[in-house]
């Protein structure tokens, strides 16, 4: 069946405007990126650690964060947001925290544990990490604080 003018006329318009979003969209080099966490000089098991791109210039959009859980030798591999592995090659600010609050179907938080991380490596984190163009294997972060017993 042969569609009207007005409807084919929309149908090109429409993909034109699909085809120039996907085509026109930012890209940002992604370099891969690991590296292990400690606390006290420990391994930090089961910390979920972000590195989060800092805008450069006008630049409106920075780029995907990047995120990752520790394993039990304090060791993590990030992934972006959108699936690739590593991060975004910028400077980052990083942060780092174990508080989960598991939350029960209703939405409700129970059996929250107390974070182990200090305040100025999460919420009020002061890490940077520079993801070099070569990738790197050594994003080490030595974290220094009292855990709580």
């Amino acid at each position: 069946m042969l569609k009207s003018p007005g409807r084919l006329a929309f149908s090109l318009v429409a993909s034109s405007i699909v085809a120039l979003i996907g085509c026109g969209g930012e890209h940002y080099p992604v370099a891969p990126v690991s590296g292990r966490v400690t606390l006290d000089g420990k391994p930090l098991a089961d910390a979920r650690i972000g590195f989060e791109p800092r805008r450069q210039g006008d630049q409106p959009n920075a780029g995907p964060g990047s995120y990752a859980k520790t394993d039990a030798d304090g060791r993590f591999v990030l992934k972006t947001l959108d699936g690739q592995s590593g991060a975004v090659v910028t400077t980052h600010d990083v942060w780092i925290r174990t508080y989960v609050a598991p939350a029960n179907r209703s939405g409700e938080i129970v059996d929250a544990a107390a974070e182990r991380v200090p305040p100025q490596y999460n919420d009020a984190t002061t890490l940077t990490f520079v993801v070099p163009a070569e990738g790197t294997e050594q994003a080490n972060f030595d974290l220094q604080g009292e855990t709580p017993d």
